[in-house]
């Protein structure tokens, strides 16, 4: 297996580096001063992020005037081991895996592009329509199309599904669940 190969990160006077797998280290040491040997630093996760921004992982840079900044490492790689942004396009996680910023996964693709590719998977969970027996009725893709086909609001089939409600059958005689 081939050892990781180290770039230095724009903008930031040599002070960080980026491998290609994804890893980010400094030379950096308290403060200003040089280390003799870099130290990797450990992306997080952002603390509050929803959707996408909360599973991506952050790494804290700061430039030579002392103001830190938060990066993404997918940022970090598309500038510094792809060229950069391209016009009309974003990067995207080949694997789906946001956390995995191997250069071979991260391509670029137009924003409709990506959401054909990942937009209808993204978060939409099976949901079934159950009679009092417990008798699956139907099977519907995710609580919005179970809310369009029985014309019903799309909270109201999630409040059943989460279990929001003190008694779990709608109006039509039936209650709705997610298919796990």
């Amino acid at each position: 297996m081939n050892a990781e190969a180290w770039r230095r990160v724009p903008g930031y006077g040599g002070v960080y580096e980026i491998s290609d797998m994804g890893s980010v280290r400094s030379w950096r040491w308290r403060g200003t001063v040089r280390a003799k040997e870099p130290h990797l630093l450990t992306p997080y996760l952002r603390k509050g992020g929803t959707g996408s921004s909360g599973r991506k992982l952050f790494v804290k840079l700061t430039d030579e005037k002392g103001v830190g900044r938060e990066r993404t490492v997918l940022g970090l790689m598309v500038e510094t081991w792809m060229g950069g942004k391209r016009p009309g396009k974003v990067p995207y996680h080949k694997n789906g895996d946001l956390t995995d910023n191997w250069v071979g996964n991260i391509a670029f693709a137009s924003r409709r592009e990506l959401g054909r590719k990942t937009g209808a998977k993204a978060t939409r969970i099976p949901v079934v329509k159950v009679t009092p027996d417990g008798e699956i009725v139907a099977a519907y893709s995710s609580a919005r199309e179970a809310a369009k086909a029985n014309h019903m609001s799309y909270q109201t089939v999630l409040d059943r599904c989460n279990g929001k409600v003190k008694k779990p059958f709608a109006l039509d005689g039936h209650t709705y669940q997610f298919e796990r």
